[in-house]
């Protein structure tokens, strides 16, 4: 499974070159988030990320999303694969589909917000169910750096019952387009 992630891992990087990348940084009282993301044609885009919480465990992420642009309107929807490794708790992975909405309301501010969902048919090792939200309003610097600041929850339900809450709060990052 390691040697699947590097894999992926090292085909997105040697493709960035190519095509741009952005890379965000966010954190949190509890976790820090890294995120790499490229497109791979006019309305492909591939990325993953880490997600390092101090009382939860590790997550990492990979997704690709058919884009489309229109006017001040982003949109991006697709597949995210998610693993998760708990601390003191069952270990888990997910197949999510959802996508991103991004609503330009000046040259420097958007506000953006992000939904996935795993039903349990795509959802494997002792997880049941995966949900997500993410929303969050950037400033542009310039186009080649931003700040933001939103609010993040990420949650696995278990097959044997309850579930568990991986990251739950708001926090601050920024992001760099190479």
């Amino acid at each position: 499974m390691k040697k699947q992630l590097l894999g992926i891992g090292f085909l997105a990087g040697m493709i960035a070159p190519v095509y741009g990348t952005d890379f965000s940084l966010s954190l949190n009282d509890k976790s820090a988030s890294v995120e790499l993301e490229t497109p791979i044609s006019k309305n492909i885009k591939i990325g993953g990320g880490y997600v390092y919480s101090d009382d939860k465990g590790d997550l990492a992420h990979f997704s690709a999303h058919m884009v489309h642009d229109n006017g001040p309107h982003h949109f991006e929807i697709g597949p995210k694969y998610l693993n998760v490794w708990f601390d003191g708790s069952k270990n888990g992975s997910a197949v999510a589909v959802g996508g991103k909405y991004s609503l330009q309301v000046s040259k420097s501010v958007s506000f953006s917000a992000a939904g996935y969902y795993a039903p349990s048919v795509l959802s494997f090792s002792n997880v049941d169910a995966y949900k997500e939200f993410d929303g969050k309003m950037q400033f542009n610097f310039n186009p080649n750096m931003a700040i933001f600041a939103g609010y993040r929850k990420m949650k696995f339900d278990y097959e044997t019952g309850g579930g568990r809450t991986f990251d739950n709060g708001f926090y601050i990052g920024g992001t760099a387009s190479f």
